[in-house]
């Protein structure tokens, strides 16, 4: 008897300690930052500029078509044939399949948390400030399962489908807020351009009309950006950095184009490179000078807005500054196998090493960036995906915030404006839905708060930073009223229902009682059972 009661002792134990662990596992994956999708997009982009700078650069390898039965391995931008049995070949190889694997391990970590905290994603896709990383899943997605046989072909088309719907609720939010174009909007909309690329592979029609959506919405929205970012100091330096990224995405997807759609081992290519020396390569010169344009943009914009970021403490939002770099990156790599397969410029000239010097000096800052930048992301992760709301006041839900009472979410943006957008003041007035489960049953929860580093792509903002900006953006309203609007779009999260399980004490704090009611936890630290203590 005396063995039992030990047995089932240890049990007990045991069962503790699992539940424990899986709480606290249930809350690292439900709280992950939306912005670790840049980190894999990064991982991924990663892996394939390294692996196409080997493959240029081995004496092992040769250019080929991309549908050449002699093509080793079909990356874009072109293709090789090589020698895999070359030393060389095997480390950028294996480095390229590495960066893979974590990227679609990060990838699937995302995939999880929508299956398990559907009402955190939900919540976060309400806003075009929380949402703005999310097509970078679908991004991370196609490059990592591209050419991995039937299931690679089923993600790569589902992801471009739903990529393309991101793309359409992003724009309808976008209307809906009144706000302009600015770079956080890439990833949702331009981005669309890597899943042109890899749609390609399998259905060459699809993938020439996703890249032809990804050109007309950088036309159409980076000038735009390009303007916003230059004069309003207001938009965040993470943000600012992303510019580079539009006509890098655009530029890669439009090597496509370079590529013939028929499978032949030696095609008839005078005619292929006479129209694409006419056609194609001057796209690609105008291509280039935006995505350098917008690397200077992107410098210029940290740089006048260094001496208050500097102070800023690292967030999620640190991860914009990897994937455009090594984007751009990719994308100078292209425009330079456009000017050796097309243009009559000799390798040997003095433009040419420029442009090379160039293109080392981004691949190794953004490669230096992207190791530092992401080993600190993933260290951090526990700490962000636990805050601590023991004794925080909880913040209102989006249609009771001060900016809905007052009628200025809508108040939209301008072209120059002296203050922060409200669609960023509204996301750090509500802050973000967290899952969490009660210290004294267990009992799982979502609650919101504003100890959370980052929204988006947006550092967050302080109280007093959100004081300020609001009474500038009432004086702002005040000489400037907007027009009345006698059709609108409804303003997504404002009359958004999520449920009973949602607030304090499982009651839902966000019902027609609660805006007279204290919003205070009541966080118990004791009770009688530890598993539920994470």
């Amino acid at each position: 008897r005396r063995l039992w009661r030990r047995i089932d002792s240890e049990f007990q134990k045991l069962g503790t300690r699992a539940f424990r662990f899986l709480t606290v596992l249930e809350a690292f994956i439900g709280n992950l930052p939306l912005t670790i999708c840049a980190v894999a997009m990064a991982t991924v982009t990663l892996g394939v500029v390294w692996f196409k700078f080997a493959e240029e650069f081995l004496d092992t390898c040769e250019p080929v078509h991309f549908h050449s039965s002699q093509c080793t391995f079909p990356e874009f931008p072109g293709c090789f044939y090589c020698d895999t049995k070359a030393t060389g070949y095997k480390i950028a190889i294996g480095f390229h399949y590495g960066c893979k694997v974590v990227s679609g391990l990060l990838a699937m970590l995302v995939v999880v948390k929508i299956i398990l905290a559907t009402r955190v994603v939900v919540d976060e896709m309400s806003s075009p400030t929380t949402s703005s990383p999310a097509g970078l899943l679908c991004m991370t997605s196609v490059c990592v399962f591209a050419g991995r046989g039937l299931i690679g072909q089923i993600i790569v088309t589902s992801a471009a489908g739903i990529h393309l719907g991101l793309a359409i609720w992003f724009i309808y939010m976008a209307l809906a807020y009144h706000i302009m174009p600015e770079p956080s909007w890439f990833p949702n909309t331009i981005g669309i351009g890597l899943s042109a690329v890899k749609t390609w592979i399998y259905y060459p029609m699809p993938g020439h009309l996703l890249m032809a959506v990804s050109l007309s919405l950088n036309f159409f929205f980076f000038p735009i950006s390009l303007i916003r970012v230059a004069v309003n100091k207001k938009i965040s330096a993470t943000v600012g950095w992303m510019q580079m990224g539009a006509p890098a995405i655009s530029l890669y997807a439009l090597t496509i184009m370079a590529q013939p759609s028929f499978e032949e081992e030696h095609p008839d290519v005078t005619n292929f490179q006479r129209m694409h020396r006419m056609v194609y390569l001057p796209c690609m010169h105008v291509m280039c000078a935006l995505s350098i344009l917008g690397m200077g943009a992107s410098v210029h914009s940290l740089w006048v807005r260094w001496a208050d970021f500097k102070h800023k403490e690292f967030s999620p939002a640190h991860a914009a500054f990897c994937f455009p770099t090594l984007s751009h990156a990719n994308a100078i790599q292209a425009y330079r196998g456009a000017l050796r397969s097309f243009s009559n410029i000799p390798p040997r000239t003095w433009r040419m090493y420029i442009l090379d010097a160039y293109w080392f000096v981004i691949l190794m800052g953004g490669t230096v960036a992207t190791f530092w930048i992401c080993g600190k992301f993933l260290l951090k992760l526990p700490e962000w995906t636990s805050p601590d709301l023991s004794d925080e006041e909880e913040p209102p839900a989006p249609y009771d915030t001060l900016l809905s009472r007052q009628d200025m979410v809508t108040a939209g943006d301008a072209l120059t404006q002296p203050f922060v957008s409200p669609a960023i003041l509204q996301a750090n007035e509500t802050g973000a839905l967290v899952l969490t489960r009660s210290p004294r049953d267990g009992t799982l929860r979502y609650v919101r708060t504003r100890r959370i580093r980052a929204l988006g792509f947006e550092p967050t903002m302080n109280w007093s930073e959100m004081q300020e900006e609001r009474e500038v953006l009432l004086e702002w309203v005040g000489k400037h009223p907007p027009r009345r609007r006698h059709r609108t779009l409804s303003v997504p999260g404002i009359d958004f229902s999520y449920g009973a399980s949602l607030g304090t004490g499982n009651t839902g704090v966000y019902g027609s009682f609660s805006p007279v009611q204290s919003r205070r936890r009541v966080m118990s630290q004791g009770g009688d059972n530890p598993s539920f203590l994470f």
